[in-house]
């Protein structure tokens, strides 16, 4: 599940589920740089890469590596909205069988791990974003999600918001808010509570960033 808030008409950020078969699932969120129209029509190359290296090899039984996917992405948005574009993205793939994920973060906000007894953690790694550097290396890492915990992937328009006094909500709030969340909510809940805490945050405030927030949830 996933929520979008953006801060003009259209939005620079991006996020995308894909079910592979009946036990993996991949989760995508991205953040191009730049903001409105500009932003959005990276965004959607972004997108459409994304189908094309990931959905139509899938179709055939072959499917990349998340680390040769995200590379692939880097290599194909290099320079292609000029030599300071870029995107920071987090991309995952769940395997049910064995409740693994495999991600790579490319830049991107440091996604959290609520573990099934409410604690909060910050998943650990981080690579250059896509699309700076012709020739980069991602490193994957993997995580075991235990029943009932939960992942958080969002981007800096949430930890970036300001309040009326001018204070930034920030990861340690962030990570306040994951852990008081009820115990067994859902995806879509677990995203709807994290937005109004958001909302009151910075109510009376002009946003100024895009906002998104992914949950998944191991049943």
């Amino acid at each position: 599940m996933g929520v979008n808030i953006p801060a003009r008409i259209v939005s620079g950020d991006l996020y995308d589920f894909f079910t592979f078969n009946n036990s993996e699932v991949g989760l995508l969120c991205a953040d191009v740089s730049g903001k409105g129209v500009s932003a959005a029509l990276m965004m959607a190359h972004l997108q459409a890469l994304v189908h094309g290296h990931l959905l139509a090899l899938d179709k055939v039984g072959i499917r990349p590596t998340p680390a040769a996917f995200v590379a692939a992405l880097n290599r194909d948005l290099q320079g292609r909205f000029g030599n300071n574009r870029y995107a920071t993205m987090f991309y995952g793939e769940f395997d049910s069988n064995n409740n693994v994920l495999r991600y790579i973060n490319a830049g991107h906000c440091p996604s959290l791990l609520i573990s099934e007894i409410g604690e909060a953690t910050k998943l650990p790694g981080g690579d250059l974003p896509i699309g700076l550097f012709p020739e980069i290396t991602y490193q994957e890492r993997q995580v075991t999600l235990s029943k009932g915990s939960v992942i958080v992937v969002y981007t800096d328009g949430v930890t970036d918001a300001l309040s009326s006094q001018g204070e930034e909500f920030g990861e340690d709030r962030l990570l306040s808010c994951c852990t008081s969340l009820p115990k067994g909510a859902n995806a879509e809940a677990i995203c709807t509570l994290l937005s109004s805490k958001l909302a009151e945050w910075s109510a009376g405030v002009e946003q100024f960033d895009d906002t998104t927030i992914l949950a998944l949830t191991v049943e």
